[in-house]
């Protein structure tokens, strides 16, 4: 028995260049010859190390809720207050008007494109979507034990209110809206928060 050809690619790279693929161009309009030539893979190398083109996208969305929920922690923990983190996620979500490409957000440009088609795929954008939840109610928590917020407030329907509005924001940064407009947006939600 012969042993295979050590893989000649990395893993992570290759992860990350693929969701860069499916996030520009979304989950039905990418085909497998633009994955295999943004990951510099030969199709049979794709299939034996990720699987289809779902196992893929799967481990895509994980990959990037894992990496955008680090980044949030990183900037609750450098927030001054837990209420100025929720200023300063809003703030970079409507940031995006100056990209040029308003990409959005995986997450929720897949739950805009495939809804719950796709129990699989429904499954990762709730993992991720619960993530974010969770670190917004630490900092909504914060918040509370910083006397910012009213010790009675539900903090479930609290952050899920807020992923709700983020989401929202994130499509209408993609779909082409004005930073003025998106800002008063921004300011209604914070001051619901009070």
């Amino acid at each position: 028995m012969t042993i295979g050809r050590p893989r000649q690619f990395n893993a992570d790279k290759a992860i990350a260049q693929a969701t860069q693929q499916f996030w520009r161009g979304g989950y039905s309009a990418t085909s497998l010859q633009n994955l295999l030539d943004c990951m510099s893979l030969s199709k049979s190398s794709l299939y034996q190390s990720f699987g289809n083109k779902e196992t893929l996208f799967i481990s895509c969305i994980d990959n990037y809720q894992i990496t955008f929920n680090q980044e949030l922690s990183a900037l609750l923990k450098s927030s001054t207050s837990g209420l100025k983190f929720i200023e300063q996620l809003l703030e970079s979500v409507i940031q995006e008007v100056n990209s040029i490409e308003r990409k959005g957000c995986l997450l929720v440009n897949t739950a805009n494109e495939l809804g719950a088609k796709d129990p699989i795929i429904t499954a990762a954008i709730e993992r991720g979507f619960n993530a974010v939840s969770v670190t917004i109610k630490k900092a909504l928590e914060r918040a509370v034990s910083e006397g910012d917020l009213p010790k009675n407030v539900n903090l479930d329907d609290l952050s899920a209110y807020l992923v709700v509005g983020i989401s929202g924001l994130r499509t209408m940064v993609k779909a082409g809206a004005d930073y003025e407009k998106l800002y008063r947006v921004t300011q209604v939600l914070l001051n619901s928060l009070k």
